[in-house]
């Protein structure tokens, strides 16, 4: 998936200025399945769409100024339609969050108040995202089509698996450390000991929170 794809399906729904595509996609919550789109970004990537003929700039009123607005061309709406018709590409499953928990047994086994805390963190923007989603959906001016309505359960229903996972770990987490669920090969106390080698046992042993 291309930035240049993303901008043509933005412009699909309605010709846009670069402002009003960022913040069509940071308003309607759909970086949660896109990705971040930096405003420094999208400018480049619509000089290009406009250099090679996918799009075209005119110039018209928003909001009391005038302001430049891009429209797809014919060549933009075949691109968009041919990118349609190709395969998705295989789902990306990419959390920091995730990946952090991956590694805490070994890289700071002491400290579950930080993790707890992040997990927390988390809880409470999927909610605020859900909440924006549920919201959007009933707003009265907000235009959803039927099957970008299915996106948006796909979403929601997301969201709401993930906001019961963090609580479900978050109490885990509340409770006494449990041993590895596998580790035939000592790994885990391999760690302990060669990172209490490298900090000294004062160190390794000693909760620390993140400097804020």
């Amino acid at each position: 998936m291309s930035v240049e794809h993303i901008l043509l399906g933005v412009l699909s729904w309605m010709p846009n200025s670069g402002y009003g595509i960022k913040k069509e996609v940071e308003i309607s919550g759909r970086e949660l399945g896109w990705g971040r789109l930096s405003y420094g970004s999208i400018y480049p990537k619509l000089k290009k769409l406009e250099e090679e003929g996918f799009i075209r700039a005119v110039t018209a009123e928003r909001e009391g100024r005038m302001t430049k607005i891009y429209e797809l061309t014919a060549k933009g709406w075949r691109e968009l339609a041919d990118w349609l018709r190709c395969p998705p590409a295989p789902p990306e499953i990419r959390d920091e969050l995730v990946m952090k928990i991956s590694f805490w047994e070994t890289g700071l086994p002491e400290d579950r108040e930080t993790l707890i805390e992040h997990l927390e963190l988390r809880r409470r923007e999927a909610e605020e995202m859900m909440r924006h989603l549920e919201e959007w959906s009933r707003n009265g001016y907000s235009a959803i089509g039927e099957l970008g309505g299915l996106a948006m359960d796909y979403w929601l229903d997301h969201l709401r698996l993930s906001i019961e996972w963090y609580g479900r770990v978050i109490r885990y987490l509340e409770g006494p450390p449990a041993p590895p669920r596998q580790d035939p090969h000592g790994l885990y106390e391999k760690a302990r000991r060669r990172r209490q080698d490298a900090l000294g046992p004062e160190e390794s042993d000693l909760p620390k929170h993140p400097r804020r």
